[in-house]
């Protein structure tokens, strides 16, 4: 057998913002694999340029498959933060404004529509989309605490409610996440994502957040019921528990396997060092079923 059939698959990585492009190119790199990035213009850092790589615009459909076809990229990963583009955003190249009345049909619906028509825009090309947990699985989030925090029972039940308010959300296409406290449904997430909703708790007065002493509330993000689990896993890491701990909360709770944690030991200790509990829930208890 020739040496080039036992060698591993080319990686892309369709980068946005934040450090886990990087995570991932650098694990798939340790596993022996080369990596060519494509960092999408406006929300990818200047960081992705320690690999080989190239630039596109939102919409240049076209130069897009074509950088991952020219570098031979057999699968590709979409990661990374991205804002979802407007119509006034998007500055189509050929392929792009062949592929415009498809993409203008999924905006109209969600956030996962419009991911998965990059999916299969990608995939009827001949490129492999793959999860980046299938790269790097240490990203997933794990059943059980994180934290040396842990939540109370009322708290427990405010991740219950905020399990079927994230659902309810989710089914819609709308978002991935939401914060309750005493039972009361505070925000949920919309297009402009979590780091918004958190503020808009910070905003509330305090009484509104059920206590002006001490931390309560909390924050639940997990995959829509008909998510795409290879692109836009919910995502919470040190900026998260951050923004959680300005907002009075008391905790974070997403789905185990479900979601990921980029840099789960700073994660971990920045919620120790705020007071805050960060937990991994079973699939199960998306579901309904509590242990």
């Amino acid at each position: 057998m020739s040496s080039s059939a036992n060698k591993p698959r080319k990686l892309g990585i369709a980068a946005g913002g934040g450090p886990l492009p990087l995570a991932v190119a650098d694990a798939a790199r340790a596993a022996g694999r080369e990596v060519f990035i494509v960092g999408v213009k406006g929300a990818a850092g200047p960081n992705i340029e320690r690999y080989p790589h190239g630039w596109v615009r939102v919409g240049a459909m076209g130069r897009f498959l074509k950088l991952f076809k020219q570098n031979g990229c057999e699968d590709v990963v979409i990661i990374g933060p991205m804002t979802r583009p407007t119509l006034r955003d998007i500055v189509p190249d050929f392929r792009g404004l062949l592929l415009l009345p498809r993409f203008i049909k999924r905006m109209k619906t969600g956030d996962d529509a419009l991911l998965r028509g990059v999916v299969e825009f990608l995939e009827e090309n001949g490129i492999r989309v793959v999860g980046a947990e299938t790269i790097l699985p240490s990203l997933l989030a794990s059943t059980g605490l994180l934290s040396k925090a842990a939540p109370t029972a009322s708290q427990e039940a405010d991740i219950d409610a905020a399990i079927a308010a994230a659902r309810k959300i989710g089914a819609l296409d709308i978002g991935q996440g939401a914060v309750v406290c005493r039972g009361h449904v505070l925000a949920l997430e919309d297009i402009k994502g979590t780091d918004a909703m958190l503020g808009r708790v910070a905003a509330m007065p305090p009484e509104g957040r059920g206590s002006e002493t001490a931390r309560d509330g909390v924050l639940v993000k997990l995959p829509k019921p008909a998510q795409e689990r290879r692109v836009d896993l919910p995502t919470i890491g040190v900026r998260t528990v951050e923004r959680a701990a300005a907002a009075g909360l008391a905790g974070i709770a997403v789905e185990a396997g479900g979601a990921i944690v980029a840099d789960a030991e700073g994660v971990a200790r920045k919620a120790d060092e705020l007071g805050l509990f960060v937990l991994g829930f079973p699939h199960a208890r998306t579901l309904g079923a509590r242990p």
